[in-house]
């Protein structure tokens, strides 16, 4: 599995809250807070899908880690589901 389907997957199965926001160059980002207070960030240009996710910075109380990971479409589904669920459209 690739690092970044690595941190989509676990951020999809243990992320407590999620949060969705776009900044002014059209950039989707999407965040979870794991369980142990990690947040794991995930980026996206607008327009795009599923294919088009990257694993971004990881914050804990231990330091941050930057990442500039692909993510697959499989995994790509879910952060454009919670996406949706957040600014009501991905597109």
């Amino acid at each position: 599995m690739r690092t970044g389907d690595m941190l989509a997957h676990h951020a999809l199965t243990t992320g407590q809250h999620t949060s969705a926001t776009t900044d002014p160059d059209g950039v989707l980002h999407v965040s979870f807070t794991l369980t142990d207070g990690t947040i794991q960030h995930f980026t996206r240009n607008r327009p795009g899908g599923p294919e088009g996710w990257r694993a971004d910075l990881q914050e804990s109380q231990h330091g941050d880690c930057a990442f500039n990971e692909p993510v697959s479409t499989a995994w790509g589904c879910g952060l454009e589901l919670i996406a949706s669920r957040h600014t009501g459209s991905t597109k």
